[in-house]
């Protein structure tokens, strides 16, 4: 008689969902020893590419990665339990040069490759099943099993295990959301909740009529880029290598502006010059330990963000004594001794900065990092449209300049400092509020995607041509949006100029 297998149920079939078959598949002999193994993987999407990465979506819609950047298997590089079992990056599969930001149809050819590959390569006594369709239930069974109830399947499938890999999900709206999509219908206006662009059918927007757009992230792009591009305007380049914009026609009038009224960091597209740095230094899982047992539940701009602030300052001076010794005034064992033995985190770092840095452009300025347009006013709004443009423009030249590789060395601290918070929030040791969505979850997503989740450089060039344009107006940091009068009145801190419009789009992903 042969052993009952071992049945575990993935649900989604995206990138998260590929690597989690993979990887049990390739761990099967450890838990299951002899018996066989059975990975159901669930989707209402085809697998590998899944919702996000699917086929079905315009090729102007491109990853925030580049090619490089990009793989779904293990290799020598990677520290794991478990075995490696090498496979294709991005690059070798498609031959994609490494430094291109690849469609996300291209994306979904890999990712649905993979996972077949996957599935075939599965070492026995491993089976993989796909099944097209949405988990609709999850409940207990007799003997501690999991009946997952999966659309179009007359039986539950009983599984030892059942791992959610959804990735995405839809959002039910929030008061504000519903409010606005009430005043909207009532009003025949045009409000649009937060989306993803590919999901979004964008007709309702009217050639020459102005669209406030809340929100300068990731999902603004992809908005600007259907509005605009998608709607026949074409860019040419110009002998100075910036970009001009030939409007179709049938554009928008695009009112953009957002908390900090500035749009994520460019991509960085160079390597390091340095050594990478060992991390983390000052923000460690033992050093919140300690903290948690000294004096309990920790607040993370209190207790957490000036560590976290030494952490990424120590990623930033390593780089540049490094790479740019001809840059600085004091020898590195000198300033990393003194950035150890530091008490006051404020005006002690900034006096051996000093010091030690001789340039302001080259001293870590968090603040003004995520923060660019703080404090600063302006007349009107032209006055506005003119430094926007010329922060966008410096910011993709100094992200293609290796001269400022410290810049990426915090990229690579901030990844650090992602992994200690997330050890401390699977810890307990946040205080509640600190650990509430709001919170880490604002955080994480504000500063790290800001920062080091930006669109590819050619994409900002874009926008700045789009605004010499007169395409995007830019409202500035601050903004908020009043439903009054059967319009949206959108106004901005930075300036006295408002935009009102029928059309209000939250142009970024749902939280």
């Amino acid at each position: 008689m042969s052993a009952r297998p071992v049945v575990l149920v993935v649900v989604g079939a995206g990138p998260g969902g590929t690597v989690l078959t993979e990887r049990l598949g390739a761990n099967a002999a450890e838990f299951a020893g002899d018996r066989p193994v059975e990975i159901h993987v669930a989707d209402p999407y085809p697998p590998g590419g899944g919702r996000v990465w699917r086929l079905d979506q315009p090729d102007l819609l491109w990853m925030n990665s580049q090619a490089a950047d990009v793989t779904m298997f293990t290799d020598e590089t990677v520290r794991i339990d478990g075995p490696i079992r090498p496979g294709p990056t991005l690059c070798e599969w498609g031959d994609v040069e490494p430094g291109r930001f690849p469609t996300r149809r291209l994306q979904n050819a890999y990712l649905s490759w993979c996972f077949r590959h996957v599935a075939d390569t599965a070492p026995e006594p491993v089976t993989v099943h796909v099944h097209a369709g949405r988990v609709l239930d999850v409940t207990d069974g007799p003997g501690g099993a999991q009946l997952v109830r999966i659309e179009g399947r007359a039986e539950p499938v009983g599984a030892d295990a059942v791992i959610l890999a959804q990735g995405h999900l839809d959002v039910t709206p929030g008061p504000e959301h519903r409010r606005l999509t009430d005043f909207a219908a009532a009003h025949g206006l045009t409000y649009v909740p937060p989306h993803y662009a590919a999901d979004t059918d964008l007709t309702a927007l009217r050639p020459g009529e102005p669209v406030v757009m809340r929100g300068m992230g990731l999902g603004f792009i992809d908005d600007m880029v259907l509005l605009t591009e998608g709607r026949g305007g074409r860019f040419t380049a110009r002998p100075d290598g910036r970009l001009t914009y030939h409007p179709s026609g049938r554009e928008p009038i695009l009112h953009a502006g957002s908390r900090r009224g500035v749009p994520y960091h460019s991509k960085i597209t160079y390597e390091l010059s340095g050594e990478r740095p060992p991390g983390p230094r000052y923000f460690t899982p033992a050093v919140t330990k300690e903290l948690y047992e000294r004096r309990g539940p920790l607040d993370l701009r209190a207790d957490l963000w000036p560590l976290i602030a030494r952490e990424l300052a120590w990623f930033h001076y390593h780089e540049l004594f490094g790479a740019h010794p001809d840059r600085v005034a004091l020898p590195w064992p000198e300033f990393e001794a003194r950035l150890d033995a530091l008490v006051d985190q404020g005006a002690e770092l900034g006096a051996l900065v000093d010091e030690g840095v001789p340039k302001g452009e080259d001293r870590l300025d968090l603040d003004r990092l995520l923060d660019p347009l703080a404090g600063e006013r302006f007349e009107d709004a032209e006055a506005l449209q003119e430094r926007i443009r010329a922060y966008v423009t410096a910011d993709v030249e100094r992200h293609a300049d290796p001269a400022h590789s410290a810049d990426l060395a915090v990229f690579f601290g901030l990844l650090t400092v992602f992994g200690v918070l997330v050890d401390a929030v699977n810890g307990g040791r946040l205080s509640a509020r600190s650990q509430a969505e709001e919170d880490v979850g604002a955080w994480l997503h504000g500063v790290f995607g800001y920062y080091a989740s930006g669109p590819p450089p050619r994409r900002l060039r874009e926008l700045e041509a789009l605004s010499r344009a007169g395409i995007v107006r830019f409202l500035g940091p601050g903004i908020t949006v009043a439903a009054e009068n059967g319009r949206f009145l959108a106004r901005a801190t930075a300036t006295p100029a408002t935009a009102d419009a029928r059309a209000l789009v939250e142009s970024r992903l749902p939280s």
